[in-house]
């Protein structure tokens, strides 16, 4: 009976071997954390410990592999984008941003430059939206933007910021409202963020400020740009005002010099 038992138990481990070697196995978080964490020489790509922890994936006790799925045995070490992570897998908005735009006559889709999750959200620190020290809380977003929208975030070269006069005329009886330039989804709302039109917020800048139903902007272009292709009224301001700016500080120049050696006379 006993020589019954043992080969039933032995025909149990040959069945089961093929199970047991093949079966999926994750890194744990601390794992993943020995050798990723900032000063690790096991591997070039560190993270921040600390700020994964106080990250909204972090406080709900997320594992590294939740989000980085493929990585699950020492292979990723050598198979390039194993890490890659799809943020689909949890979260219903689909990146679109910078979809439709281009880089020198090409689609940014086809260059590779596309922004992506991270690029506004963070890697490994993402909080919630609400959260004053977020990247995309609405104090934050001028920076943020900043990154990839240098003069849409006011570093506008001479001839764009000369004809950028900035008439304050709105009700700024509704404190909800931030009636202000730098308050990016007030304008773009879904469009800039996510690439839709659903907005995101209660701002509504873009009322006023966006195209609409076929007609242009009630109050014009928010970001002049000194392009002669694309916005020619505000390159000829610009030249205009530049010339008239040459003109008035030499002819102050001129009068002082003048002025000045009349009354050595």
């Amino acid at each position: 009976m006993k020589t019954f038992s043992y080969i039933i138990l032995a025909a149990l481990i040959v069945l089961s071997g093929p199970y047991t070697s093949s079966r999926t196995w994750a890194y744990t978080l601390e794992e993943c954390v020995e050798c990723h964490r900032e000063g690790s020489q096991e591997s070039t790509l560190h993270i921040s410990v600390e700020e994964f922890e106080s990250s909204i994936h972090g406080r709900e006790g997320m594992e590294c592999t939740d989000c980085h799925s493929e990585v699950t045995d020492g292979s990723h070490e050598d198979l390039k984008g194993s890490g890659a992570v799809q943020c689909l897998g949890c979260h219903d908005q689909e990146n679109r941003h910078g979809l439709e735009s281009e880089i020198g006559n090409r689609p940014q889709a086809e260059t590779g430059n596309r922004p992506q999750c991270h690029s506004c959200h963070t890697r490994h620190g993402t909080l919630e939206t609400d959260n004053e020290a977020s990247q995309v809380h609405p104090d934050q977003l001028k920076e943020t933007c900043r990154g990839c929208h240098p003069v849409e975030c006011g570093e506008s070269d001479l001839l764009s910021w000369l004809p950028s006069l900035q008439v304050a005329s709105h009700n700024k009886q509704d404190f909800g409202q931030a009636y202000e330039k730098s308050n990016c989804l007030g304008c773009h709302q879904g469009s800039a963020a996510h690439g839709e039109m659903n907005p995101i917020n209660d701002q509504d800048c873009h009322h006023c400020h966006l195209p609409r139903e076929g007609r242009p902007g009630l109050w014009g272009t928010m970001h002049p740009r000194a392009d002669l292709n694309q916005q020619p009224g505000v390159f000829v301001a610009g030249v205009v005002y530049l010339i008239f700016f040459v003109l008035l500080v030499g002819g102050g120049f001129r009068f002082y010099v003048k002025r000045h050696r009349s009354s050595k006379k």
